[in-house]
């Protein structure tokens, strides 16, 4: 438990300091203007986290492969994974920033509004400027996790967020002499940091002493089909995520047909729901730092400790957090907005969403264990029947059908989630009950 705290604190830090800058943004936003947060809401929900997650999953393997080889203490094959992870890296976030381009077409057919959908069209492109960058901080997040260094994401991400409260303040509002530009100011404060994190993170990597040892500005001098198995993992996560991502933008797509209300709302309640998600991603990442060391070093005891250390830690923050979420449903939704007609609508779903965020945040813990032991399609396939089987018919029947609304989409959501954490736990049970699975293949898993 302590190894997993001294890991786990920092990674938890760092993603709920990337969290932040996105509930800061719905704050201010929607201190702004209802109509504005409904634009940012649309944008990022239905287009914009879904190309990053899918890209950051692209990128999985990067975490996979350096922890396995640190764990069999080759230094200088962790600096390695990074040294051809980072062109990888820029390479997919330039292809995720051409796709925004298409936005303006795209969002017409996901808005009714016509004006919902112009505005909403702008923002994904601004945002998109800011993909490459974002997936270059993972990158080294992800290689500097995995050497046991994950402090130091953590203390950027601190500036970071006092960049971008200052960036909001000034752009959102039209203040320090700066243009007030409403939603539109905030998604170029966040492009603006995103860009500061990966200059920050790769400098890091490449200047500081306790790099060397990794070998880190070493060229790599490897081929392409060297390093399969890490784009494996990374393909089979991308799907994995992405098939997660797109249903809960399938969520946002159908809040747009409820009435602008239900979507502004339904920005606030996944805002709610994405501070405990963070903790228990954090929890997780953790978690399959711990399980790749133990089984790149064929501890097969130790490989179904860590998982099951990491499963219970994160069920404390979950299980704190839903108990606040659910008696102070009203003080969560005044930290959004004091709009009283959006509080009609919200306030009930923030309350219902105490219970889904307890699964919704421990199925992301046990999939990261997963991860760690080299697995690469079966989440993927636990997480399809779950978010795209269950939870998207089940939502909109209940929302659209039955006239649920908000609360609607939450039952959906809670149902699948149960289901992800139930089938994805018998999975990594079953895989650990056995003898440890071939070291052969725990070592290609760092190629």
């Amino acid at each position: 438990m302590p190894e997993l705290l001294r890991l786990a604190l920092p990674a938890t830090a760092s993603r709920l300091g990337l969290l932040a800058m996105a509930f800061v943004d719905t704050v201010m936003v929607g201190r702004y203007a209802t109509a504005e947060l409904a634009w940012l809401s649309l944008a990022n929900r239905s287009v914009v986290m879904f190309l990053l997650i899918v890209a950051i999953g692209l990128l999985m393997g990067v975490l996979v492969a350096t922890s396995t080889a640190y764990g069999q203490r080759d230094f200088a094959r962790c600096g390695q994974v990074w040294r051809r992870s980072l062109p990888y890296a820029a390479a997919i976030g330039l292809g995720m920033a051409a796709l925004t381009f298409t936005a303006p077409w795209l969002m017409r057919l996901l808005a009714a509004d016509p004006v919902v959908a112009e505005q909403s069209a702008k923002l994904v492109m601004i945002l998109g400027l800011g993909l490459p960058a974002h997936l270059i901080f993972y990158c080294s997040t992800a290689f500097l996790e995995g050497v046991r260094r994950p402090y130091v994401p953590m203390l950027v991400l601190v500036g970071a967020n006092l960049a971008n409260v200052l960036l909001n303040y000034a752009l959102i509002f039209g203040r320090l002499g700066a243009p007030e530009l409403g939603a539109e100011g905030s998604a170029w404060a966040t492009t603006a940091v995103r860009w500061l994190i990966a200059g920050l993170a790769v400098g890091y990597v490449v200047l500081a002493p306790s790099m060397r040892e990794f070998a880190v500005r070493v060229p790599y001098a490897g081929r392409w089909r060297d390093w399969a198995k890490q784009r494996a993992i990374g393909y089979a996560s991308a799907v994995s995520i992405g098939t997660e991502v797109g249903a809960f933008a399938g969520l946002a797509i159908i809040a747009e047909k409820l009435g602008a209300l239900e979507l502004a709302g339904q920005e606030i309640v996944f805002n709610v729901l994405g501070v405990p998600f963070m903790f228990a991603v954090g929890v997780g990442s953790a978690t399959a730092v711990r399980v790749a060391i133990a089984h790149g070093r064929g501890d097969a005891a130790d490989t179904a400790l860590a998982g099951w250390t990491g499963v219970g830690a994160a069920a404390v923050p979950l299980a704190i957090a839903a108990v606040l979420v659910g008696t102070l449903p009203d003080v969560v939704f005044g930290l959004h907005s004091s709009d009283p007609v959006l509080a009609a609508v919200t306030v009930p779903a923030i309350a219902f969403a105490a219970f889904v965020m307890l699964f919704d945040g421990q199925q992301a813990t046990i999939t990261m264990a997963l991860r760690g032991l080299g697995e690469t399609w079966w989440p993927t396939a636990l997480q399809a029947i779950a978010y795209v089987a269950i939870m998207l018919p089940l939502s909109a029947f209940l929302a659209l059908v039955l006239g649920r609304g908000l609360i609607g989409l939450l039952e959906g959501t809670l149902t699948a989630s149960i289901f992800a954490v139930a089938a994805q736990n018998l999975r990594f049970w079953w895989l650990t009950r056995q003898r440890e699975p071939r070291d052969d293949a725990a070592r290609s898993t760092a190629a």
